[in-house]
């Protein structure tokens, strides 16, 4: 019975890939393009790509271009999350394979759920139910964020491109991805930490402490299956190697926090002879020294690692 519901399940996903829900035109019949006057047959205008059977505009055509905004459309912005909470290595795989179907655009999904999860945490909480998710004052890039986080997650998706290029470009699974491909994952990935916070979120309610614990120790086993279902390797080999994605992102946002910090930059002006030109240049250049180190280093044990593996299996072969 369990394996004739995951066989179910396939089968509603795979029809799900194939064809948006809301559109079974499927006409055999030759149809005219109001768009351009194309004349063909099939469900798309080849000419244009327009779907064929568009007609007056209707309260259908307000409610679909309604729910489309919000990602409850073709595509369903939901069913997508859900797909990405239960199989996110699987999802993000069949993306960037080619299977464009698969998914609601990702970055118009990290745009729509960093804009709902700014608007609950920091809007409907402190000001509506006069919740304060943290109590100390925010710093310049905390105030930033919070006017701006669909921007902050985007650029936080963007530090880890090249590190997880570098870690994993030789894995057994989309060897040698792309950095443009890589951008896409990270994106993926940034909208799952996003629904998580989204889903731990209440917790908030109850102790603004017991929000992070918990999330991100789940984010990072989330991470570790969505990297291991996407590269193929073993759950050590996926870790050790995602050690290194993060260490070098935590410098890059140091690197933010610190350029951010004007307390601390005045601290400094105050005991040193430095100017704050050179202040700002050492907050960016020491941790961007860092960052480099630890992905040269990542680079080196893995260019090991991956050797050691192919002897394994040419001398396994030979046996």
């Amino acid at each position: 019975m369990r394996i004739d519901r995951q066989h179910l399940n396939r089968q509603h996903f795979k029809q799900w890939q194939e064809e948006p829900f809301d559109y079974r035109f499927k006409s055999s019949e030759c149809q005219h393009c109001s768009n351009c006057g194309n004349e063909f047959k099939g469900n798309y205008c080849p000419h244009c790509s327009q779907r064929a059977g568009v007609g007056r505009i209707g309260w259908k055509s307000v409610h679909q271009s309604i729910m489309d905004i919000w990602g409850l459309g073709t595509r369903s912005l939901l069913y997508t999350l859900l797909q990405l909470l239960l199989r996110p290595g699987q999802l993000i795989n069949d993306y960037i394979s080619g299977k464009r179907q698969v998914s609601f655009p990702p970055v118009k999904m990290l745009f729509i759920m960093a804009v709902i999860y700014s608007g609950i945490a920091y809007w409907f909480l402190p000001d509506v139910l006069g919740i304060q998710l943290m109590e100390v004052e925010y710093s310049q890039l905390e105030d930033w964020m919070e006017r701006h986080y669909s921007w902050y997650s985007l650029l936080m998706s963007v530090a880890a491109i090249l590190p997880t290029w570098i870690m994993f470009r030789n894995a057994p699974r989309n060897t040698r991805h792309t950095l443009p491909e890589g951008f896409f994952i990270q994106v993926f990935l940034s909208v799952l930490a996003i629904a998580l916070g989204l889903i731990f979120l209440p917790l908030a309610l109850i102790n603004p402490i017991a929000l992070s614990l918990p999330l991100l120790l789940i984010e990072m086993i989330y991470y570790i299956i969505a990297y291991k279902e996407l590269f193929g390797y073993s759950l050590w080999g996926t870790v050790w190697r995602q050690a290194f994605v993060y260490l070098a992102v935590l410098v890059f946002a140091s690197m933010s926090m610190l350029v951010s910090s004007p307390d601390l930059a005045s601290l400094l002006l105050e005991k040193t002879r430095l100017t704050i030109v050179q202040i700002r240049l050492i907050f960016i250049g020491v941790p961007l020294a860092l960052a480099i180190s630890i992905m040269a280093t990542g680079w080196l044990v893995n260019s090991i690692a991956t050797r050691w593996t192919r002897d394994d299996h040419h001398g396994q072969a030979h046996l």
